[in-house]
């Protein structure tokens, strides 16, 4: 096979954050360079894109902050047509920093360039984890906390789109979006499901629509973890029909594998969606987002499940 080539402005792009990343550590030290043998990495700056080749074409990662002058290069090298071309598989992740608050990936400079991703088959925006204490998601320029359509315009860009990982279910636009090669598709949890299954189960009869679809991997709203039910807007949590529709439907024929996460169904409701496609690997997980011990004396937030009793023992098992 032959190997795309890469270009100088992708090439030399992980030594200029190198770079960066020296220049703002020397800034905190009063102009004095870092020991690289002494100083953690969680402590510096560890800013960086990582290259590789990967199915005739190139794996690019980058890991670091979602603001600032590397990451703005990096938008701005991605927005160049010569090196799109040659990017087979995408992923942007970052250290956790900070308490209580998100992460919020804006696109904007690269989403508003005519660039498209011809060979692109992996797009990887990490998923909040339960550890995290920031919630990551994929935010529009000028909007607090929205996605607004972002996802769409992403893989607008992305025609032979085969993986894609983020960290919020995408609006309502996501589905007028033709994405004939997509096989896995992961939706990390957030406060608004934009109601996601709901318009996935609607937009399954388009034609165009997910035609090689087979696993699929929900996370369901972080309410239900962060606010009591009183308190959550109403339709906040994905209801037993939304998923019901989905499985009765030709999407949830074509499915083999179906992940829920942090599901608040009951055993009869799983067992009944599983009734609708028996031979569907249809699995649960519960990985909820963490809680401080020293918040549950005041009950701000449900956090009783962060404490449960051994799953072998009563009143778990029969």
């Amino acid at each position: 096979m032959t190997l795309a080539p890469l270009p100088d402005a992708l090439r030399l792009l992980p030594q200029r954050l190198h770079d960066l990343a020296l220049q703002a550590a020397a800034e905190r030290n009063d102009g004095e360079p870092e020991d690289p043998l002494t100083v953690p990495l969680c402590e510096s700056d560890f800013t960086r894109v990582s290259l590789a080749p990967m199915r005739q074409g190139w794996h690019v990662e980058y890991f670091g902050d979602i603001w600032g002058e590397a990451f703005d290069e990096t938008l701005a090298c991605l927005s160049r047509q010569d090196v799109a071309d040659c990017i087979t598989s995408l992923s942007f992740s970052g250290p956790d920093s900070g308490a209580n608050g998100t992460r919020e990936w804006t696109f904007a400079p690269l989403l508003d360039s005519a660039v498209s991703f011809p060979r692109l088959r992996s797009l990887f925006i990490k998923p909040t984890q339960p550890e995290d204490h920031n919630q990551s998601l994929v935010c529009a320029s000028g909007q607090i906390l929205e996605e607004a359509g972002d996802i769409a315009r992403w893989v607008r860009k992305t025609p032979r789109l085969s993986e894609l990982t983020v960290p919020n279910p995408p609006n309502a636009d996501f589905f007028a979006v033709p994405l004939p090669q997509l096989r896995c598709l992961c939706v990390g949890a957030h406060f608004d499901t934009q109601q996601f299954i709901r318009n996935l189960a609607a937009a399954q009869n388009l034609p165009q629509n997910l035609p090689a679809l087979t696993l699929l991997d929900f996370a369901e709203s972080t309410e239900q973890q962060m606010v009591w039910p009183a308190d959550r807007a109403p339709g906040g949590i994905t209801a037993f029909e939304d998923y019901e529709a989905l499985l009765n439907g030709p999407l949830g024929a074509r499915l083999r594998v179906l992940r829920l996460r942090n599901t608040c169904l009951d055993l009869a409701q799983l067992q009944r969606l599983q009734g609708l496609r028996p031979s569907l690997q249809f699995m649960v997980i519960q990985s909820t987002i963490g809680g401080y011990v020293s918040h549950f004396a005041q009950d701000v937030f449900p956090w009783r499940h962060l404490v449960p009793a051994d799953p072998g023992l009563a009143p778990y098992r029969k």
